[in-house]
């Protein structure tokens, strides 16, 4: 029997959510910066969003999930995760800042210093916001998990992530782009990155009641164990 094998599903399953949590955070990092605007007829003004609003909202069904079978100490533990990961890709880039860069490069120095410097802004706003929105997401999903007698999947799901969102929004657009953006354009930009994760926090609710299904599927006593763990997980 390999090591690999001696690992049961919950621990590989574990690996897989915190290595896809890891990745659309960095990547909504990455490309937060980056702007995108659309109109729809109903509106008088374009929506203006940041395109990291794609991946992003895939670590919130993670987050509910980790929560939902593996509980707070999991959750918080592959939020700190994702946060040194984000670390680490900053060490990388900022080594990379430092080499003297060939003549017959592809990407020139100065396209790479621009990247590199609108990753710093984004990067300081993002962390920042997403350790306060990661850490009131678990405190309030469990609360309310408490609340209702651990009913309404929905109800914790989106609420923890209404509350925690409206913070994260606000903090990352205030850091990120202050002085670069008056003051109403930044409240837009916080409102509108706001709504649309509001929006897609109720219309992902399916994924997520899917994704609860086939963990319980494939770990049907993790809840049970999880209740010895983290006793006022309990129903």
């Amino acid at each position: 029997m390999t090591t690999w094998n001696r690992f049961d599903r919950s621990q590989k399953i574990f690996v897989w959510l915190t290595a896809i949590f890891v990745i659309s955070l960095f990547i909504a990092d990455e490309v937060g910066a980056m702007l995108f605007s659309f109109r729809l007829p109903f509106l008088k003004d374009p929506v203006l969003l940041s395109a990291g609003i794609i991946p992003f909202p895939v670590t919130f069904i993670l987050t509910d999930l980790l929560n939902e079978f593996y509980g707070k100490q999991g959750a918080r533990f592959v939020t700190w995760v994702g946060f040194g990961m984000c670390l680490l890709a900053y060490a990388y880039l900022t080594v990379g800042s430092w080499l003297p860069v060939d003549a017959g490069t592809f990407i020139p120095k100065p396209v790479y210093l621009t990247i590199y410097k609108q990753y710093t802004g984004m990067f300081v706003a993002s962390l920042l916001a997403y350790l306060i929105g990661q850490m009131l997401d678990i405190q309030v999903f469990h609360t309310i998990r408490a609340i209702t007698k651990h009913r309404f999947i929905w109800l914790r799901a989106t609420g923890s992530t209404v509350i925690s969102q409206m913070f994260d929004s606000l903090i990352v657009t205030t850091i990120a782009f202050w002085g670069q953006m008056s003051l109403n354009d930044m409240l837009r930009l916080a409102m509108g990155n706001y709504t649309w994760k509001f929006i897609i926090a109720v219309g992902i609710t399916p994924l997520l009641y899917l994704g609860h299904m086939i963990l319980k599927q494939l770990m049907p006593q993790q809840e049970r164990q999880l209740e010895s763990v983290e006793p006022e997980y309990k129903s």
